[in-house]
């Protein structure tokens, strides 16, 4: 039996408002009290019209409680505008990713007027995340709009719009808080000279106790896009003890095209482009000045949706990421090719890699060309410095596939550390893999059962640990064999092995999460 796509071909059509027990096998560590909260596309349909795109899908909140008596599942949909309109009037009416909607505007002045109202324009279903901003959690997704939640009861709170606020166009969906509760991130917006990205930091608290911390974020930084009407795709940026790390790849959004589609009425996605002859290009950030390092580093190209971590050691930077040739997973995820190809699908597939870029700090103007730069013990990546003074970086690959949504232990981000986990981007087998990969051996431990099909993966510390990967993964399973039906997997971080499981029976199908949160008790 081949990789069964139909566990990415869900459509959540109800609600788990009330909690809902388990049933348990194996014991859940007595320590693990909180929940695991997830965020991700969920109905697909509304009356006889159905999205076109795995993304598209409205927002659908999953949550597992973990408590005295046992583990609890509760879902709801976020009550965005996207999502109220479409089932107000039993069709698609807000454009997604992949998807046009139907204006339901009574004239052609003001369908015209809709497609081109920036709230009108991008969706703000927000089925990428839940984040935390100001001690508060957000539902988040790449356009500039936010969803105040209510964690215990998963209520849809209030909306922030951050293209009215700030002015800007776009952010992006996995900002990075720090321990003090400060959280940074990168906005998308247009300057003097064109497209632009802000770094900024939202504060702990507003201050004030009247406003929110959206007002007035602390601008650190900023980078201009090298390409004026084509700023690239930025879901992830990284972050080290002394820099903000932003790798602007080659896929773009391309502006005209992007204004072309929305008179044609033709979804997002036909305005991204790939520039298969350009190459990624590394802007590294001081911390502390604000200020863009001045030496030019571009790596090889490649696709990334997920930095993994970044750290510096011994004058070097190590940037691990998920890599790809290209983005064409973007668009196998259609409904339509899910369907037609499934079977053979897998194989078609770039299943990426694990890839460590070093980027060697402080480089001579005198280095020869022929010189590797990267001295770290036992990398095997490169860096040449070109005639033009910039450097060039060749990555070293570490695993034969991609460990997607990666999660690590957090006291670790930024910092010099091990282990990572996530879900394995091989495609080609029957079951889908959660794994762990030692970044120093070089080895993958990974787990998996016929039949289960990995969603997203979490990794919990134990109170307490002094070790890296002392802790639980936490991670949900889907049934090839029951669309109503999930399960919650509880690993031991240090050798991959079951400690729990806990099984529910859902009213309705059970999508696939992008992304979680463990929020302790």
């Amino acid at each position: 039996m081949p990789y069964d796509f139909t566990t990415w071909d869900r459509n959540a059509l109800e609600e788990q408002p009330t909690p809902l027990e388990g049933t348990v096998r194996g014991t859940v560590p007595a320590w693990l009290r909180g929940a695991y909260l997830l965020d991700g596309p969920g109905r697909m349909t509304y009356g006889e019209y159905e999205f076109n795109h795995v993304f598209d899908g409205s927002a659908l909140l999953q949550k597992f409680t973990f408590g005295e008596t046992g583990v609890t599942f509760t879902s709801k949909f976020l009550r965005s505008y996207a999502y109220t309109t479409n089932l107000e009037h039993q069709q698609i009416v807000v454009s997604e990713f992949g998807t046009t909607g139907k204006s339901v505007a009574k004239n052609k002045l003001s369908k015209l007027g809709d497609k081109f109202a920036f709230d009108k324009m991008f969706s703000d279903n927000a089925p990428v995340g839940v984040v935390v901003f100001g001690g508060e959690y957000y539902c988040i997704t790449e356009a500039p709009f936010l969803h105040k939640i209510d964690p215990v009861t998963l209520d849809t709170l209030s909306k922030v719009d951050l293209h009215k606020e700030l002015g800007i166009n776009s952010h992006c969906p996995n900002p990075r808080r720090l321990a003090d509760g400060t959280t940074f991130n990168i906005l998308h917006g247009v300057g003097a000279t064109g497209p632009k990205y802000d770094i900024v930091a939202f504060p702990a608290s507003p201050g004030d106790g009247k406003s929110t911390v959206f007002v007035k974020p602390k601008k650190l930084g900023t980078v201009d896009a090298r390409w004026k009407l084509n700023p690239c795709h930025m879901h992830t940026f990284g972050l080290s003890e002394s820099f903000f790390i932003l790798l602007e790849q080659p896929l773009t959004i391309d502006v005209k095209a992007m204004v072309a589609n929305t008179i044609r009425d033709k979804p997002f996605i036909g305005g991204m482009e790939w520039l298969e002859d350009k190459l990624v290009k590394i802007h590294l950030v001081n911390r502390e000045t604000g200020k863009e390092v001045k030496q030019k580093v571009k790596c090889e190209a490649f696709f990334y949706m997920h930095i993994i971590n970044c750290y510096e050691r011994d004058n070097h930077l190590v940037i691990d990421v998920n890599g790809y040739k290209k983005p064409d997973l973007l668009h196998a995820f259609h409904l339509k090719n899910l369907r037609e190809k499934g079977a053979n699908l897998g194989n078609e597939l770039d299943g990426g890699n694990v890839k460590r870029i070093v980027v060697p700090l402080g480089v001579s103007e005198k280095a020869a060309p022929e010189l590797n730069l990267v001295m770290l013990p036992g990398s095997k990546a490169k860096a040449h410095r070109l005639k033009d003074g910039s450097l060039l970086l060749t990555p070293e690959v570490i695993t034969d596939y991609a460990y997607e949504i990666p999660t690590l232990n957090p006291s670790y981000v930024g910092k010099r550390y091990r282990y990572f986990y996530g879900s394995s981007g091989n495609m080609t087998s029957t079951t889908g893999k959660v794994g762990k990969v030692d970044l120093d051996s070089r080895e993958t431990k990974n787990w998996s059962e016929d039949g289960l099909y990995t969603s997203v993966a979490y990794f919990v510390p134990r109170p307490g640990a002094t070790s890296e990967d002392d802790g639980v993964v936490l991670v949900t399973l889907l049934h090839a064999d029951d669309k109503t039906k999930v399960t919650l997997l509880v690993l031991a971080a240090g050798d991959m092995t079951e400690v729990a499981r806990v099984s529910f029976t859902t009213p309705s199908d059970v999508p696939r999460s992008l992304h979680g949160i463990y929020i302790p008790a």
